[in-house]
């Protein structure tokens, strides 16, 4: 009975957000200075990506990279917009996709090219584990060597993009 009080006492005990907490959402309008995507008509059929000059209730300044001209966007014109909040890495995803695919490939690649020796009276030769061994040893040495590319595929950084709401949509 007391375990039951303790476990109700904690689930009214919520985690909310506090005065003091920013909210994780960004709000309109966006922080000059901040790099966001933006898919807007006025910019192409395509995402661009950029910085905010400066931002107002009814209008954004963006400045798209790789160019040294800004263009004004209504906000009616906006059909989406994410501001780039941090980065973060994908260093487990690739190093365990490495490792399959090392490791798969590695052991096809063992089992392909295995070739029977040829024993003779004269000649000593050593076959214990045949085929399935030399096919254990390629998925070993692949399962290595992907899982080392694909950690440092997955080491390059990539921003954590954020949905902000635009006003008038």
């Amino acid at each position: 009975m007391r375990l039951i009080r303790i476990l109700c006492s904690a689930a009214l005990v919520a985690p909310t957000l506090s005065a003091a907490q920013a909210p994780l959402i960004p709000s309109w309008p966006v922080t000059a200075g901040s790099r966001v995507r933006i898919s807007s008509p006025v910019l192409g059929d395509k995402m661009q990506t950029g910085a905010v000059l400066s931002a107002t209730s009814d209008t954004l300044i963006f400045l798209a990279a790789k160019q040294s001209t800004s263009t004004a966007i209504g906000t009616p014109n906006i059909v989406g917009i994410d501001v780039a909040r941090g980065t973060h890495t994908s260093k487990v995803k690739g190093a365990l996709l490495g490792f399959v695919l090392g490791a798969g490939s590695g052991a096809a690649v063992g089992a392909a090219t295995y070739k029977r020796p040829r024993c003779g009276p004269d000649v000593w030769c050593f076959d214990m584990f045949g085929q399935g061994g030399q096919a254990a040893v390629g998925a070993v040495m692949g399962a290595v060597s992907g899982t080392l590319v694909g950690l440092i595929i997955g080491s390059r950084p990539s921003d954590n993009w954020v949905p902000v709401a635009v006003p008038g949509r």
